[in-house]
């Protein structure tokens, strides 16, 4: 019986032009795919069975960190692999070596390398990690408060007709049509259908993945390239199609080793799914964890203040007097003051963390300050995450269940006293979805 990897051999007669092309994309998308970070290797070198979700957060940096912009990195990878390229036509002269066999194992990692990130992306939209539902601070901030990427994040959260588990379907679906080489061209391109909202959203919202999201479309184009003369053939001119029957040559024994490393890529994925929905599953991630005052979580009028002794009437413009404070269910309160504030610039990250470090709730948002409190007998400690060293000791009433009294010090040295009221707040974002709304 003949061998299966030779019963299609190669006939394609590659040219200098393209030869040079391909040698230069090839080792173009070989700097834009090895990780750059050393982070990244010290983090993979210091997993435990608690942090197996870290191989999902496989994140993307080029060459140089992207030093001089945005794709500065790419700007210099595209300037090595130029390099590169005219080296190795330079010492290959006269050199037989088969282009077909390497392009097509390139297009083989290149697929897998693509099926990961959108394993990964598609679980995190089934399930609700990167889009968690606005917390009461956020439906208590001005729109304009928000930087644009939360003002996506929000509007995508609460999205209604299965939209976000949709999407993450879809990516799952295109991912696993890659693992296949008989779908893979289907795969990318759905993949790439994707990317092109994915890209355009990141650059539209500034979400901070435009690098890595581009080069994500990148790679399903190059996956593209080979079979985009059946595709226009098909779609566009009605032409009749031969099926792609190249295989490679290789030796004895590597269809069954193909299965194995397949198999166990899948094994391995399913096995790290497992982990991560299991660390993230029955966690508030990514709000924190530790719950919050009892009875007290709510959206709270200031009915009265006083400073150093002097009452403060309410005010649009006093820059000290609260105007609102939120409680969370969780150890958290934020107090809205009449002058907003520069949002911290960082952005979310699928990365699990510990209570302390959880920045979600707060990053993005310029309209409240929040704070992480403890409790101790009646005394509250808060502290500013974005800012440690802004904090606040209370003393704690509550007179009745909706009434809530603090006196104490902040660390400017004022002395002041609230009280505050709790409101029976209707939001018509729940109440008014699809339902008769009385008002």
């Amino acid at each position: 019986m003949s061998n299966p990897s030779t019963a299609y051999p190669v006939t394609h007669t590659w040219g200098s032009k393209e030869t040079f092309a391909f040698r230069t994309g090839f080792l173009f998308l070989l700097l834009l795919s090895i990780p750059w970070d050393p982070g990244f290797y010290k983090s993979l070198f210091t997993l435990n069975a608690d942090r197996l979700q870290q191989l999902y957060e496989i994140g993307y940096a080029g060459p140089f960190a992207n030093t001089f912009g945005l794709f500065s990195g790419w700007l210099i990878a595209a300037v090595l692999a130029i390099a590169g390229a005219a080296i190795w036509t330079n010492r290959s002269s006269g050199k037989a070596l088969n282009y077909d066999q390497l392009f097509y194992f390139t297009r083989v990692v290149l697929r897998y390398r693509l099926a990961w990130a959108f394993i990964g992306s598609g679980l995190v939209l089934l399930l609700p990690f990167q889009l968690p539902a606005p917390s009461i601070s956020d439906l208590h901030t001005a729109y304009g408060d928000f930087l644009p990427w939360k003002i996506y994040y929000h509007s995508t959260a609460v999205s209604s007709a299965g939209y976000r588990q949709t999407l993450g379907a879809f990516e799952l679906f295109g991912a696993i049509l890659l693992l296949f080489r008989r779908t893979a061209a289907i795969g990318a391109l759905l993949i790439a259908f994707l990317l092109g909202n994915i890209v355009l959203v990141n650059f539209a919202y500034d979400l901070g993945s435009q690098v890595y999201s581009s080069y994500l479309l990148l790679v399903a184009l190059f996956l593209l390239i080979y079979d985009f003369p059946r595709f226009y053939a098909v779609l566009v001119t009605g032409s009749a199609i031969v099926a792609d029957r190249f295989r490679p040559e290789t030796r004895y024994g590597f269809y069954r080793w193909r299965t194995i490393l397949k198999g166990s890529f899948l094994a391995i994925t399913l096995l790290l799914t497992g982990f991560a929905f299991a660390r993230f599953s029955g966690d508030n991630w990514p709000y924190p964890q530790t719950p919050g005052l009892a009875g007290a979580s709510g959206y709270y009028q200031v009915d009265s203040f006083q400073v150093n002794g002097k009452l403060i009437p309410p005010s649009y413009t006093d820059d000290t007097r609260w105007r609102d404070v939120v409680f969370e269910k969780w150890n958290t309160f934020s107090i809205r003051y009449n002058q907003p504030h520069q949002p911290p610039p960082e952005r979310p990250q699928i990365a699990f963390r510990d209570d302390t470090n959880r920045n979600y709730e707060w990053i993005g948002n310029g309209g409240r300050n929040f704070y992480r409190y403890t409790v101790s007998g009646d005394s509250i400690l808060g502290i500013n995450p974005a800012n440690p060293a802004d904090k606040m000791n209370l003393r704690l009433q509550r007179p009745d269940e909706k009434t809530i009294t603090l006196q104490g010090s902040n660390t400017r040295g004022d002395q002041f006293s609230v009280t505050l009221h709790r409101v029976n707040k209707k939001y018509l974002l729940y109440t008014g979805r699809r339902k008769p709304v009385s008002i």
